[in-house]
């Protein structure tokens, strides 16, 4: 427990920095709007630097330091926004020669023993994210389902080579020269992985992800969630600044801390020792903490939400992830014995199977979705509910459940008094 917010902010550093320069940055979006951007930019930064020299050399109380660092901060905010309008701040280069090879490779063999068309379709689109011979009808049912996420490369799919690579090199020494090994062939494992599945923006945010937690983790940092998020929103922000309005990054990252902070406190409601319902109570504890925290944003943007999301989230997403295993194995597997063929014919009939069972329940009455709308309000008041419920679950404060209670009355009365 952290005794003050000097504590927090020195255990949570990346979550602090990144709150303090997304202010900046709303501050800049909202103030400057002039051509002259490059120099109000280089302006800014120098007054940063300024102030942060200054606070350095001369020696203030607690609060004028703390309300100098914020200033710096929101400072380098509101010069990331304007530096970044004409083109991002950083580019690296993409050894596309060798990521080709690698992912022709891969399609190669997917070809050779899986020839279904629509099996290979969705055996490529699952694995390196080539969605060019998937079946647009099925895609339509995987989104209208709400489970698009798992033919769109994303966390889930680099949580499972993460975990096999963390598997193969736990097998190492634990010796300082083989952590350090360890270290770069896991982060060499997934970058090459990113850019085999085209370095989309949903893989790029879960491989910062990894990468920082990692190295965290390597250096004994402490591994607090919301603060390694928090620092793979500061690296995509100092790529390029348009990031923050990607819908895709809005879900993506309320989804990990809809599960960070609600899943252990769903988990732990039920205790249970049978293996089979521990993993199926888990899997529908991951699907409810997901929905909390994206819902607010799906229906602000599209107005609608899908019926059957919790049923299919829990149906296939571990459906999804045994063949994601599957077809790693291929990838992996010496074409001896006949291995290859046989494995790829197996994986075939399951995607054939996964494929007709999404159809049977994208065909239910009941899947179709229901109309509901957000606006900016509604969508800032429901976090704060959430909020407040979090506290009073979590902390066991129940002053929260009443405050959000009075919230709920106060929203109410006035929507009621608005219409007569």
């Amino acid at each position: 427990m952290e005794k003050s917010k000097a504590h927090w902010k020195a255990a949570h550093p990346f979550l602090y920095i990144s709150i303090v320069l997304m202010l900046g940055l709303l501050f800049a979006s909202i103030f400057f709007k002039n051509k002259d951007q490059p120099l109000i930019a280089a302006a800014i930064m120098s007054i940063g630097l300024l102030l942060l020299q200054f606070s350095l050399w001369i020696p203030l109380p607690r609060i004028y330091q703390s309300l100098l660092v914020l200033l710096i901060l929101m400072s380098w905010g509101m010069a990331i926004y304007l530096a970044s309008q004409e083109k991002n701040l950083i580019q690296l280069p993409y050894p596309k020669t060798w990521v080709e090879a690698s992912r022709n490779w891969v399609i190669q063999k997917m070809n050779a023993y899986i020839p279904n068309k629509e099996a290979n379709g969705f055996a490529l689109a699952l694995l390196l994210g080539v969605k060019s011979d998937l079946n647009k009808t099925l895609l339509q049912a995987y989104t209208q389902l709400g489970i698009i996420h798992i033919v769109a490369i994303s966390g889930m799919h680099l949580e499972i080579i993460f975990k096999n690579l963390r598997r193969i090199t736990q097998w190492l020494p634990r010796s300082k020269f083989f952590l350090a090994l360890e270290l770069v062939l896991v982060l060499l494992g997934v970058w090459w992985y990113t850019l085999m599945a085209f370095a989309s923006p949903s893989i790029l945010r879960a491989s910062v992800f990894f990468s920082i937690y990692f190295i965290g983790k390597y250096f004994g940092q402490s591994n607090y969630t919301l603060n390694t998020i928090a620092g793979g929103m500061l690296i995509f922000l100092l790529f390029d600044v348009k990031n923050i309005e990607s819908l895709s990054l809005q879900l993506s990252y309320g989804a990990v801390i809809g599960i960070h902070l609600f899943y252990p406190l769903m988990y732990k409601l039920l205790p249970m020792d049978n293996p089979l319902l521990i993993f199926l109570w888990s899997n529908l504890c991951i699907s409810f903490a997901a929905q909390l925290t994206t819902i607010p944003i799906l229906l602000y943007h599209f107005h609608q939400m899908p019926s059957m999301v919790l049923v299919s989230n829990f149906i296939l997403v571990p459906l999804s992830n045994l063949l994601l295993y599957g077809l790693c194995l291929l990838v992996a597997c010496p074409p001896l014995f006949g291995l290859c063929y046989w494995l790829g014919k197996g994986l075939a009939q399951y995607i054939l199977w996964i494929n007709d069972s999404i159809r049977f329940i994208y065909s239910l009455p009941m899947s179709s979705s229901l109309a509901i709308e957000f606006d900016q309000i509604q969508v800032a008041l429901y976090y704060l509910l959430l909020w407040m419920l979090y506290r009073w679950w979590s902390k066991k404060q129940a002053q929260y459940l009443v405050y959000a209670m009075a919230v709920i009355v106060a929203y109410s009365l006035l929507k009621l008094f608005s219409r007569l």
